[in-house]
């Protein structure tokens, strides 16, 4: 039996902590840290790779609905102590498990599309909760990609991968600048000359999400919370669309708008394509 780490000050227990602190670090090293059993088995079910596998024997028990063969070889399976485990945890005494893994490339080049799709675009994103939640909705509608434009959080943070409840390993996530956006969705080759209809969201000159028809290819366009989309995203939008508000405040924050565009949207295909049969 392998002998546990017991130490803080273990070098790899040290290069975990800076991972998880810090943005730069996790750029450039490329590697992304996630605990909990669903967490680490939807990121090896999804094709990514571990460095790590960090067990505390006092803590894990298997979970059939996610399964971890910890002692698989491949995983080089890393035993800590109990007080090295929560150290390195959001939550102590928590489950027990934990991946040290390799990030993916997110270049728009490598999103893969159906020949109806659906895509959801977040410009200038900057919280790692909204981000997970996002990441959640993606997966729970079955969208086709997720695009992140001048993202001002990263994909791996920590919080978001915990928000995400292990979808940061589940969705096609595309990662550009708006001005690579803008060239992806305007090319008519990448489109077979069927460009999608973008839709933005906006509070000024736009109409009522119920009004819009989201049948063929589409892309809805959300951007931060306090800022919105950028003009150069606006212009590129076919139409602009708004949840009617019938209380006090002017908008709902980005997640929950972004949930109740994403399914009306879903609605209306899964609709059109019944009727079609």
């Amino acid at each position: 039996m392998k002998e546990s780490i017991t130490s803080l000050q273990n070098p790899l227990v040290k290069e975990i902590l800076g991972v998880q602190q810090k943005a730069a670090r996790r750029k450039s090293s490329g590697i992304f840290v996630a605990e909990g059993r669903r967490e680490v088995s939807l990121a090896m079910a999804n094709g990514f790779v571990s460095q790590h596998l960090l067990v505390c024997r006092e803590l894990f028990q298997d979970d059939p609905n996610y399964p971890v063969l910890v002692d698989d070889a491949t995983h080089n399976t890393v035993y800590v102590s109990r007080k090295v485990y929560n150290k390195l945890a959001y939550r102590e005494d928590a489950e027990g498990i934990m991946i040290v893994g390799s990030q993916k490339t997110h270049s728009l080049k490598r999103i893969r599309l159906s020949d109806n799709p659906m895509i959801l675009v977040l410009e200038g994103i900057e919280k790692p909760g909204n981000l997970g939640a996002v990441l959640r909705t993606a997966d729970a509608a079955g969208v086709d990609a997720l695009l992140l434009c001048n993202a001002k959080t990263d994909l791996y943070n920590p919080n978001a991968i915990r928000a995400s409840m292990g979808c940061t390993f589940t969705v096609n996530v595309g990662i550009c600048n708006t001005g690579e956006f803008i060239q992806w969705v305007t090319d008519s080759k990448l489109w077979k000359n069927r460009l999608p209809v973008v839709y933005a969201t906006a509070l000024q000159n736009s109409t009522n999400y119920m009004d819009a028809v989201f049948h063929g290819p589409v892309i809805l366009a959300f951007g931060e919370e306090a800022q919105g989309l950028s003009e150069e995203m606006r212009r590129v939008a076919s139409k602009a669309i708004h949840i009617p508000m019938a209380g006090s405040i002017d908008s709902l924050n980005l997640a929950a708008s972004l949930a109740i565009l994403t399914f009306e949207a879903v609605r209306q295909r899964r609709t059109a394509q019944n009727d079609c049969r």
